[in-house]
């Protein structure tokens, strides 16, 4: 039977040995089988006529067989049952318990070896903490005898005796460590075998019958726990009790229904035989699991070596499947191997008697009880059992992944989707049948999965809630950052799955961010998935990404191609901001010559100073013939052969084309004057604003600048601001051709006509101009000073010549001092004239300004430069006699030091030959 709590019984009972060859010649009567141990492929079978049966499992059956090897005797005179038998495989040596003496036989043959004999032994125990695995390793037994408990040490030629522990009538006793519990006829203690101590327990009989005696039960739970039995009567009810190495009960106790005839743990289970029924308990709920019934009562054992055998309806739930029924491949038969292997389970735990033979008591896998426990939808419980499982072999691996794909689908199923995720993460599940649940069409390849998960998966029959894309596309992306992995098994088709079903959520979430897009697209995307994402892409109208995901591969024309098409309209993409002057900096850093020049020229016609910048600019990774680039923008015209003159001419120095360049500007400003009225009037106002300005004020090209902005003929400022640039700098132009041109708009373009004039040496013609048609005395004090070249047009940088002598310099001032006294505005001739006489009066010849001021201006307004002329003429009559002072004393020096060297020479007489 099975409990309700435990849909599947804990244990399923494999016969390995029935026909027992337990009679032979010498046998007196019936022999029963009395101990069971087993080591590696050795069955070995203790009998109550004092034999030992040795088996050996069979290497080419597929079934547990095993064949009759030999017979020992233990004792040749007398039959005594064989009570116990202990193997010590480092010593290859075997105890053999019988008739409360301990003979010693040799591994694995089983031949007697002449160690002598351990006497008045009622029971044996290893240390169960310390249990010998190295070859030659010597043991330690804890022998209890009638008398003392012995601890004796085995080599394999030796036996000594360690240490004896008064103690007597210990009938049975299980050690860990320093600690063994300990039984005698009446009570249980726990004995410290180091310290000596002892803690008294409990008796092992509650009956006031002293005639009532019970045989007492020791087995040992784990490191630190013991399980003892203890009860009223054979027949009545028992308990099992479980004590700690404090001497206390740790766990709840177990209850049978009569007192058993021996017991047996293998953790988490207790089996205990009662009458004619094995009963199996858990301890950790206590609970009974399963019964077992036989026709008379069973016995049991624990073995030193476990057994295992393959357990097929594990096998047929761990075997890995394709996804597709239809696949045949070889590897499903690798896959059937694989799980055979894993589904083979281990026991020790044996139940014998005469009429079964000896069978393994073989545990139910722990996958199929939670299986069972899914088919009732007892969630809970397998949460609880997964957490309590600390197993780390390969089966309970794949049986804990097992269950968690399990749990994921379940959760999925239950609209649970954060812990469906989690378990999507933490059960190894291959994420194509993750994508196979929104979208069948984004599995590339074959994925295989457990055949148990595969018959529970459904597909679901209505589109995916919001909320489930959200999860999905947190988990692929988890995915996308194993790539490179080299644990992932198929990994080409694996992330080229994840990576198109990836971008399909992306797009099809709507809180998508376009960062999240990007970083999909700007990542390596694999070859096998980049034409799906390209149509998804375009599907979605996501053309920018589309270009950045273009970009990731470097295909160059392909991201050009887009951009124009989004530039131009033809595609609709607001994510393409400033898309112009990207197109222009990706060009630069493009070395496909070909590329350039269509996506170059294609920009120049749109975008003249950027489309020019692709051809010009320093950064530029293509170098083009020079020839053909003229050619190519000559044709292109307007604004972008303006603007590559400008660079040919002023920062490449190619001052062939200056002249071109010059009357280009000279056609754009005249057919702004001649054509636009409101530019016009824009001048004229300009003039009358700037006029109005009292002195000192800044140049009027610089007053241009300043009022551009709230200007509304800006363009055409800039334009006559980079004009003025070209007149006054020093490439070689035709100034007569230019200036014959702009002659008759002199009333308008009053500045280029200054330049000009100082480009002819006109410099009177020029500074009337500035003076009393223009008012600028700011430039007209520039102008001067720089013979005629400097007129602060800014908007550009200029190349001006600044090798002017002062003679020239004194001449231009003194013709602006003859303007400026010519000026109408009285303030303004007095505040001009002072500030030239202040500022430039140094470079004036004093007799020269005093014949020229007017004789009615008092000497207070020139006072001024008249004591700076003052000081400037004391100052060279100063330095002039110094300077004769000094050219005195070195004419003595030099006429000292020859008439010195003459006479040190001496008179030199010269012959006439």
């Amino acid at each position: 039977m099975a409990s309700s709590d435990d849909p599947v019984a804990p244990y399923i009972l494999q016969p390995l040995l029935s026909d027992v060859l337990l009679v032979s010649d010498e046998s007196e009567g019936p022999v029963e089988i009395t101990c069971v141990e087993a080591w590696h492929s050795s069955l070995y079978l203790g009998t109550s006529s004092g034999e030992i049966l040795h088996y050996f499992q069979d290497p080419t059956s597929n079934l547990p067989s095993y064949m009759f090897a030999s017979r020992q005797v233990v004792h040749p005179s007398r039959p005594y049952p064989i009570s116990r038998i202990l193997l010590l495989p480092t010593v290859s040596q075997a105890l053999v318990l019988s008739r409360n003496s301990i003979a010693f036989f040799s591994l694995p043959e089983f031949s007697p070896l002449a160690l002598g004999r351990i006497r008045e032994v009622n029971s044996m125990s290893l240390d169960l903490d310390r249990i010998p695995i190295e070859a030659g390793e010597e043991v330690r037994v804890t022998v209890f005898t009638k008398k003392l408990i012995r601890i004796v040490r085995i080599r394999e030629k030796e036996l000594r005796l360690i240490k004896d522990i008064d103690y007597p009538s210990a009938l049975v006793g299980v050690q860990r460590s320093s600690m063994a519990l300990v039984a005698n006829e009446k009570t249980y203690d726990l004995i410290d075998l180091n310290s000596v101590q002892k803690i008294p327990l409990f008796a092992i009989s509650s009956s006031p019958d002293d005639d009532t005696r019970l045989q007492p039960h020791v087995a040992s739970v784990s490191s630190g726990e013991f399980l003892v039995c203890s009860g009223t009567s054979k027949d009545e009810p028992a308990v099992g009790s479980v004590i700690n190495l404090d001497g206390e009960m740790s766990r709840g106790s177990i209850v049978w229904n009569g007192y058993p005839s021996v017991i047996a743990v293998e953790y988490p289970y207790c089996a205990a035989a009662i009458g004619n029924d094995l009963q199996v308990h858990s301890l950790e709920t206590q609970q009974l699991l399963q019964t077992i019934p036989f026709a008379s009562p069973p016995n049991l054992s624990i073995v030193s070596t476990r057994y295992s055998m393959p357990f097929l309806g594990l096998a047929e739930k761990l075997v890995l499947v394709p996804y597709y029924d239809d696949v045949d491949s070889p590897r499903r038969e690798d896959e059937r191997q694989i799980a055979a292997r894993l589904a083979t389970v281990t026991s020790s735990l044996f139940v014998f008697s005469s009429e079964i033979g000896v069978q393994c008591l073989v545990p139910t896998p722990a996958l199929l009880n939670l299986d069972a426990l899914f088919e009732k939808g007892k969630v809970d419980e397998i949460l609880e059992a997964i957490d309590r499982n600390e197993e780390t072999y390969e089966r309970a691996f794949h049986e804990l992944m097992y269950i968690r794909q399990k749990l994921s689908l379940y959760y999925f199923e239950q609209g649970n989707f954060v812990e469906a995720e989690k378990y999507w993460n933490e059960s190894n599940f291959d994420p194509r049948i993750v994508i196979a649940l929104f979208n069948q069409d984004d599995v590339k390849g074959v994925p295989w999965l457990y055949a148990g998960v595969k018959g529970a998966l459904k597909m679901p029959t209505t589109e995916p809630s919001l909320e489930a894309l959200m999860v999905v596309k947190h988990y692929l992306a988890g995915w996308l950052e194993k790539k490179g992995f080299e644990s992932v098994i198929d990994a080409k088709d694996v992330f080229h799955s994840v990576e198109v079903a990836y971008l399909r959520v992306l797009l099809k979430t709507p809180m998508t961010t376009k960062e999240e897009i990007y970083n999909f697209t700007d990542s390596t995307v694999d070859e096998e998935s980049f034409p799906e994402s390209v149509k998804l892409l375009e599907e979605a109208h996501k053309y920018f990404a589309l270009s950045r995901l273009y970009q990731s591969r470097k295909m160059v024309a392909q991201v050009c191609d887009t951009w124009r098409r989004i530039i131009s309209g033809q595609w609709e993409d607001n994510e393409l901001t400033d898309g112009e002057h990207k197109m222009m900096e990706y060009l630069l850093r493009c070395k496909d010559e070909k590329i350039v020049w269509e996506y170059g020229l294609w920009l120049m016609r749109r975008n003249a100073e950027l489309g020019v910048q692709v051809f010009i600019d320093d950064r530029r990774k293509t170098k083009f013939n020079a020839a053909k680039l003229k050619d190519e923008v000559r044709k292109v015209g307007g604004e972008a052969w303006r603007l590559y003159l400008e660079n040919v001419v002023f920062i490449q120095q190619h001052l062939e084309l200056a002249n071109e360049l010059v009357l280009l500007y000279t056609n754009d400003v005249i057919e702004v004057v001649e054509s636009n009225e409101e530019a016009r009037q824009e001048i004229i106002k300009s003039y009358q604003e700037y006029r109005a300005l009292a002195p000192p004020k800044v140049a009027y090209t610089l007053f241009l600048e300043d009022h551009k902005e709230q200007s509304k003929t800006q363009e055409d400022i800039t334009m006559r601001l980079k004009f003025l640039n070209v007149l006054q700098s020093n490439v070689d132009y035709d100034v007569q051709e230019v200036l014959r041109r702009i002659k008759p708009h002199e009333d308008f373009l009053i500045t280029e006509m200054v330049i000009l004039y100082g480009k002819l040496s006109l410099h009177h013609s020029a500074l009337h101009i500035l003076c009393h048609s223009l008012a600028d005395y700011d430039t007209a004090f520039a102008y001067c000073l720089y013979g005629g070249h400097v007129i602060h047009a800014d908007d550009m940088p200029t190349v001006v010549a600044t090798s002017v002598s002062r003679e020239q310099q004194s001449e231009m001032f003194k013709l602006l001092l003859i303007e400026f006294l010519k000026l109408k505005s009285t303030e303004d001739r007095i505040k001009c004239t002072k500030r030239l006489l202040e500022g430039w009066g140094n470079l004036l010849d004093l007799q020269f300004v005093l014949q020229t001021i007017p004789d009615s201006w008092s000497v207070k307004l020139i006072s001024g430069f008249l004591i700076s002329s003052v000081r400037d003429l004391l100052k060279i009559k100063k330095e002039s006699s110094l300077m004769r002072g000094l050219s005195r004393e070195e004419n003595f020096r030099i006429v000292s030091e020859l008439v010195d060297k003459i006479e040190q020479e001496g008179p030199v007489i010269e012959r006439r030959m």
